[in-house]
């Protein structure tokens, strides 16, 4: 003769440890409103200037120099969002510095975009300043366009 054995009998969930979680989903809940909506979502550099996503650099992977720009636009952004542009893009396509033009695939098709970004990346590796990248690629690029 086989026994029968009872099925365990669950536990009934208290109010008490109801509210206690209902309160933590809550919480993460306003957690995660407070940092992408009380931040707008966007990162900024100190002078706050918008930090945005660009594409990954091996989609270039048969265009080194296109690579290698989308690679300073990943490693520094916070350099290139200082920087203006002087293709003409800031005006014709709404960018905010030279690194909107890597947010897509408008960076791998302009020389003058990549030349920025590359120069930039040689400046900024040589310890200049932001400031002094920025007047340099002023002086050299002005003309540009």
């Amino acid at each position: 003769m086989t026994s029968k054995t009872k099925p365990k009998k669950r536990k009934k969930m208290t109010k008490q440890s109801m509210w206690i979680i209902l309160l933590g989903c809550a919480g993460v809940l306003a957690l995660t409103a407070w940092v992408f909506i009380g931040s707008g979502g966007e990162q900024l550099t100190a002078s706050g200037k918008r930090l945005i996503h660009t594409m990954d650099p091996s989609y270039f992977a048969k265009d080194p120099k296109a690579q290698a720009a989308y690679q300073v636009a990943k490693d520094m952004p916070e350099v290139l969002a200082e920087l203006p542009c002087f293709c003409g893009c800031m005006t014709a396509l709404g960018h905010e510095s030279n690194l909107f033009c890597f947010k897509d695939e408008h960076g791998s098709g302009c020389n003058i975009c990549e030349d920025i970004a590359l120069e930039a990346r040689d400046m900024h590796d040589k310890g200049l300043s932001i400031e002094r990248i920025k007047d340099a690629i002023r002086q050299h690029f002005a003309g540009s366009h």
